[in-house]
């Protein structure tokens, strides 16, 4: 079994792009900003065998995985055979959309999932109306923040990028989480290859002050995936006003919202659960049955 290894750089970004956008899941991985910002975290890298083209990367519960860059389900029979070739020398395949799983026969290969990888899917509409009784919470404190603030939305363009430097930094300084461990480095890297990695987003002001920003792309399924939303906590209610006018301004083209997964933290967990997600999207992972 021979292959070569490199690590995962921006230039990859021009193959890869279009290689995942043809892949119709909603999963977070199968968009290259996602790979390419955490590329460390995961120690992502592109292996190329047979002039075709895979991922290797490190779980957070530390599993080595390989992950297909061609949708399973119209890939060639070649590449599928190349993929379970490779798997000899992974811990698992992964992450695999639930609608892979039958190219995986459970006589053949184990099929799990992680609660904590599962990510948050939201139809668009909720989000962006709040509705029923168990959303009126979120459309009382979206109410409270508009009595308080007088709110400007604005596209992130470049005169954007220091005032969400000087928010993320707030942000930061009173996270519970150290730099090392949580996504600051990720988003401003981001925001410096913000065009480059075709991201879009939006920043929030009131009374000339940054007071929160939003970060993502538009990705399968008709969705957006939301990569990084922060907020200044101080002023009540500006999580809930940011995704319902996100939603509702910048949105319109997806029908779903992904959130993305908690990664395990109680916190997000129960943050992300408020929001009342209309599915969750599990990311299995393949391996041998014996």
């Amino acid at each position: 079994m021979t292959y070569t290894e490199e690590s995962l750089k921006l230039e990859h970004h021009e193959v890869l792009g279009e290689k995942l956008k043809e892949i119709t899941t909603a999963l977070s991985e199968y968009c290259f900003p996602n790979l390419y910002l955490f590329r460390d975290k995961h120690e992502y890298k592109i292996l190329t065998m047979n002039n075709m083209l895979f991922l290797s990367g490190l779980s957070y519960n530390k599993e080595r995985y390989l992950m297909p860059l061609e949708d399973l389900e119209s890939c060639s029979e070649e590449y599928m055979k190349t993929l379970l070739t490779l798997l000899k020398k992974f811990d698992c395949i992964f992450p695999i959309p639930e609608k892979w799983l039958h190219l995986f026969p459970e006589e053949q290969f184990r099929q799990e999932y992680i609660e904590d990888d599962s990510e948050y899917i939201y139809n668009r509409e909720k989000l962006a109306e709040y509705p029923g009784r168990k959303l009126s919470k979120k459309r009382n404190l979206v109410n409270q923040f508009l009595r308080d603030n007088d709110p400007e939305i604005k596209k992130i363009e470049s005169e954007s990028k220091p005032h969400i430097i000087e928010l993320l930094e707030l942000w930061q300084t009173r996270s519970v989480q150290e730099m090392g461990a949580s996504d600051y480095n990720a988003c401003i890297e981001g925001l410096r290859n913000f065009e480059n990695l075709n991201l879009s987003g939006a920043l929030f002001m009131t009374e000339g002050e940054p007071c929160g920003f939003i970060m993502g792309e538009f990705a399968g399924e008709s969705s957006y995936v939301i990569h990084f939303a922060k907020g200044d906590t101080e002023k009540k209610g500006i999580y809930q006003y940011m995704f319902q006018s996100f939603v509702r301004e910048f949105c319109k083209d997806a029908q779903i919202i992904n959130m993305e997964q908690d990664m395990g933290m109680e916190g997000l967990r129960k943050t992300k659960r408020s929001y009342q997600p209309d599915k969750m999207l599990h990311k299995y992972r393949i391996s041998p049955s014996v």
